[in-house]
């Protein structure tokens, strides 16, 4: 009996010291986040949920085509920033750093909800956005106009459906569900 109170002890330590490491990275760029989600009148969930699914939070992350730091930014979308906004350009070492990072996705993000601000799922195409590209996320978009939902499914469900990417159907529908449900641990 001993002997099981002391395992699950050990077990219950071991629990706790995992949730805490998963809390503590999951929150220690809150600030900033919500920083630059406040400057560019971005939701602060949306934007957590994107560098979750980016990056999981981990300012150093490089994606296979180049892409940098927390929300994985590109060269192209750091420069459209510097020329759209007067700032310098940076070179690749200063976009890992989080607040510029953050601070470049929060607009593009901005940016991608502004464009598709009149469309029936502003948040999904600019995810669709996001991932794939705009001439791709305004072809299921013309795509999803030319051709009514099944009765039954949302708008939501229907949009996703035509997008014949499967990785980003799913990057976008695990983004949708972190971002609705808050749940930025698992």
């Amino acid at each position: 009996m001993r002997r099981t109170f002391m395992i699950l002890g050990i077990c219950l330590l071991a629990a706790a010291v995992v949730l805490s490491w998963l809390h503590q990275r999951t929150t220690r760029f809150d600030f900033i986040i919500s920083q630059a989600a406040d400057r560019n009148r971005v939701d602060f969930y949306l934007a957590k949920a994107l560098i979750y699914e980016e990056s999981w939070f981990r300012p150093a992350s490089r994606g296979p085509a180049g892409e940098l730091g927390l929300m994985q930014i590109t060269r192209a979308a750091a420069a459209d920033f510097a020329a759209k906004t007067g700032f310098p350009e940076d070179s690749a070492e200063q976009l890992i750093e989080p607040g510029l990072n953050v601070e470049i996705g929060c607009w593009y993000l901005k940016n991608s909800l502004e464009h598709y601000q009149d469309s029936p799922h502003p948040v999904l195409f600019a995810l669709l956005r996001y991932n794939a590209g705009e001439s791709r996320a305004n072809g299921w978009l013309r795509l999803g106009l030319a051709s009514p939902p099944t009765p039954g499914i949302s708008a939501e469900q229907h949009y996703l459906s035509l997008v014949d990417y499967p990785k980003t159907r799913a990057y976008v529908t695990r983004i949708l569900k972190r971002y609705r449900s808050h749940n930025f641990l698992f």
